[in-house]
């Protein structure tokens, strides 16, 4: 029996620019006997290894052990890095592990998104979720549901029972705070902008909102829907409780959250009919409370639900920091994905984009099909990751979101979040090549037709994610031009939300792609293969009628494999 390397992860989601990094390496050895190892840990910038270095160890008998690797500061503004670590031992085939880790000036530069919602007393002292959470690097933390209730978010107790039924613990919530906080996460208070307890309607029916016949917008039997006007004293009220949540609970930020309906209502304020439009009264709320709570905070995270893509267009400019839409039919197909994270970044100017796009089949699958959950889910971050945006789904330990209300998440298999953590390791690692701002989607007008600045042959092949073939996403800049390969074989439709088949493996893509002057390197990484490591290959450059025209091939195209060329 020889040593094991369990795994390889960076000791936070996010370190920021000049702060100590470090890495930590898990060994098993099983044997009877001390085992002698040798490790070689290299970073790499893209597909150069800027730092290397080595550690010889003595295992001990039958023995897990934690090493922590301790890195000189990082002077990035935006960047990823790979972390590949080989384990060498006489008479024994050497072992490989990869991970990642980003450095920020800002989390806003690449703010990724995932969930807690267990807080009930039994949970004081188990930091299993939010360790889980480190090892995808998940550096914003939704807690849902954490409080008393929608109007009164603060509980007057430490045990208390929430509207929803669920009894949960404050001292609880403020351990996961402090937790998440130690890994360099930032936690962000659940809080719906307009719904409050039947109980505080009745107290207050002047502030709420009417349907045009004059009963009040209902939500689930359990909330009103309040009136959000800025004359509403609702307006100021939900404010107020905002600023007890950052005072008194010590969040970083709130989650505006909303739920699709109603778009208008009618005010009743001093007795007078009013039609509200909440598409127009939603950024006077952002705006009111951005200044609000900076004034307890200049660092504080706003971030606003568009569900199902409404109102993106009033509200993308707002004094948020994201732009964050919940994906809802008829918003159903995976070209439908593409459009809708096009469309935000279009309308936020750089500002960074994420989709709650919750999966059903987890739910819905039967165990002896569940992997076609686990492929959807596959397919999905790729596509997302591909167009440059972020994905809410993963929280809890090894939770996966299939609807909107976050506590009834479904459990996963430790085989399949070693699968999606590749591809969160995947993102983070070239999260300054996939998040760059910089890069234009040419996949419209560069590819197909009369477009021949990229041609793909050898496979059938997709610009907008038809089922059955291979989704070509190119994207470029002076810089730059990577073009990430979805393989969408197998599936004979391309719902997002269905469970999907294990695609065909594609083999011998060849790549065509004219070029305007010299080429620096030309890599590829897959988080299907080895972990996300790159590999350099070789190419051709011909002289053609249309000046210069790099070729290469790429290896086997298995889920999702990134062609980068440097220029």
């Amino acid at each position: 029996m020889f040593p094991q390397m369990k795994d390889v992860f960076a000791s936070k989601a996010q370190f920021v620019t000049n702060e100590p990094v470090s890495i930590e390496i898990e060994l098993d050895n099983p044997a009877q006997h001390e085992a002698h190892i040798h490790l070689e840990v290299k970073i790499l910038d893209s597909n150069r290894i800027i730092k290397t270095c080595s550690l010889d160890l003595i295992l001990q008998p039958n023995s897990s052990s934690t090493h922590v690797v301790e890195l000189a500061s990082f002077d990035s503004d935006f960047q990823g890095y790979g972390i590949d670590v080989d384990l060498i031992q006489d008479g024994a085939e050497p072992q490989h592990f990869s991970s990642a880790f980003d450095v920020v000036s800002n989390w806003r530069k690449s703010p990724r998104y995932g969930f807690l919602s267990d807080f009930h007393s039994r949970e004081e002292g188990d930091t299993t979720d939010v360790t889980n959470l480190n090892k995808l690097h998940i550096n914003l933390v939704q807690f849902y549901d954490w409080m008393y209730r929608h109007n009164d978010l603060v509980p007057p107790q430490d045990v208390f029972t929430d509207l929803m039924g669920r009894e949960l613990s404050l001292k609880v919530v403020k351990e996961k705070i402090a937790l998440c906080h130690s890994y360099g996460m930032k936690a962000i208070a659940y809080g719906a902008i307009y719904a409050a307890s039947k109980a505080f309607f009745e107290e207050h029916p002047d502030w709420a909102l009417y349907y045009s016949n004059g009963h009040v917008v209902d939500f689930i039997n359990i909330f009103s829907i309040m009136n959000i006007n800025e004359e509403s004293p609702w307006h100021n009220h939900i404010i107020n409780e905002y600023k007890k949540t950052i005072e008194n609970v010590h969040f970083d930020g709130i989650h505006m959250d909303t739920y699709g309906y109603p778009k208008t209502g009618i005010s009743m304020l001093g007795g007078k009919q009013k039609v509200e439009r909440l598409d127009e009264q939603f950024p006077i709320l952002i705006r009111n409370t951005r200044q609000a709570l900076d004034q307890i905070n200049d660092d504080v995270c706003l971030i606003f639900n568009n569900v199902g893509n409404w109102p993106v267009d009033t509200v993308a400019l707002a004094e948020q920091d994201v732009i964050y839409i919940e994906v809802w039919n008829p918003y159903e197909k995976y070209h439908h994905i593409q459009q809708v994270i096009a469309w935000a970044k279009h309308l936020g100017r750089g500002k960074p984009v994420i989709l709650a796009a919750y999966l059903k089949p987890f739910r819905l699958e039967p165990a002896e099909t569940i992997e076609k959950a686990h492929m959807s889910a596959l397919l999905l971050s790729a596509i997302i990751f591909s167009q440059g945006a972020y994905h809410l789904l993963l929280g809890e330990s090894n939770g996966v979101l299939t609807q909107g209300y976050y506590a009834d998440y479904s459990i996963v298999s430790d085989e399949f979040m070693r699968n999606i953590r590749n591809y969160y390791d995947f993102l983070v690692r070239y999260v300054h090549l996939l998040q760059d701002s910089t890069l234009r989607d040419v996949s419209m007008t560069h590819v197909q037709g009369d477009n021949l600045e990229y041609m793909f042959e050898n496979a059938s092949f997709s610009t907008y994610g038809e089922p059955n073939k291979v989704w070509t996403v190119v994207r470029e800049n002076e810089s730059h031009k990577l073009i990430s390969f979805i393989n969408l074989t197998n599936n004979l439709e391309d719902y997002w939300n269905e469970g999907k088949l294990q695609p065909t493996t594609v083999e011998g893509i060849m790549v065509r792609i004219q070029i305007d002057g010299p080429v620096k390197h030309v890599f590829t990484a897959s988080p299907d293969i080895e972990m996300g490591r790159p590999h350099d290959l070789m190419y051709t450059i011909e002289d053609t009628e249309r000046g210069l025209t790099l070729l290469v091939n790429l290896p086997k195209l298995y889920v999702w494999s990134l062609l980068v060329i440097e220029v």
